[in-house]
């Protein structure tokens, strides 16, 4: 079925399907492709590297359609986990064929995996489980935007407030600082934060404000901190604007150096 012979065929046809927001088609694509190659147990390199990407498109996939079908969210976990197993195994081969550098760009998605895995946990309601991921992650790759983002959001979302979160909106705030410059690409403002996905600031500020709301029920010093960033952000949106500000001519250049993902939550419009 769908041509499996050719791995990176199905691939490219499955991340079609996912860009139309044809989940449950590219959720049967990757499931089975994946369960194909695992089977395989002559794998070479390239193969092994479309089996870990084609596991990293399933959880996405899978955590997508959780939100409507929860038993989804479970099975993302599953392919989640072998995701992890299968990457050491990439790694490990780059190692042995004495490649460190592709050994190194292997490893450099951990803390992004650990990330997708910490958001399921959330949509399962497994606090602690889903801030022990957003934690590695950010030991990983120290001012982790998104996992700090989403360690302040799943203290909001289970416990109903922040007043035990002081500590991961500190987080948050250290690593929106060190991100550096807000940068203009096209109508979209970015954070390039050294090694990570652009984040996109417009979503962030949204996210971010209803957590300076005084019935959030963070420290006065915490929120104080947050609306400085957001009101930050904000001005120099404006700025670029108005042309006081330049947009970072380095841009193109910085987005290039990034390992190509596919950010499925943006077809899911989540």
């Amino acid at each position: 079925m769908f041509g499996m012979s050719d791995p990176a065929t199905v691939l490219t046809q499955m991340r079609r399907y996912a860009s139309e927001a044809r989940f449950e088609m590219a959720e049967v694509m990757a499931s089975e492709l994946t369960q194909r190659m695992i089977a395989d147990k002559d794998r070479d390199l390239v193969k092994q590297d479309l089996l870990v990407q084609g596991l990293r498109d399933l959880a996405n996939i899978l955590e997508i359609r959780g939100k409507e079908k929860a038993e989804k969210l479970k099975l993302s976990l599953k392919a989640s986990k072998e995701l992890a197993k299968q990457r050491s195994k990439l790694a490990k081969m780059h190692l042995e064929a004495s490649d460190r550098e592709s050994a190194q760009a292997v490893s450099a998605n951990r803390p992004d995996d650990e990330v997708q895995a910490g958001r399921v946990l959330t949509l399962l309601r497994k606090k602690g489980a889903a801030m022990k991921r957003f934690a590695k992650a950010n030991k990983m790759l120290p001012n982790h935007i998104e996992a700090c983002t989403e360690a302040v959001h799943t203290e909001f979302i289970i416990s109903g407030n922040l007043k035990k979160g002081a500590k991961v909106v500190q987080r948050l705030v250290s690593a929106i600082t060190a991100a550096g410059t807000v940068n203009r690409s096209g109508n979209s403002f970015l954070l390039l934060a050294d090694k990570q996905r652009p984040a996109d600031v417009s979503v962030l500020i949204e996210k971010m404000q209803p957590w300076c709301q005084s019935t959030a029920g963070l420290a006065e010093v915490q929120r104080t901190a947050l609306e400085n960033i957001v009101n930050n952000l904000q001005s120099q949106i404006q700025r670029i604007e108005s042309g006081e500000q330049a947009a970072n001519a380095a841009l193109s250049a910085a987005v290039d150096k990034l390992n190509p993902t596919m950010d499925y939550h943006s077809f899911s419009g989540s």
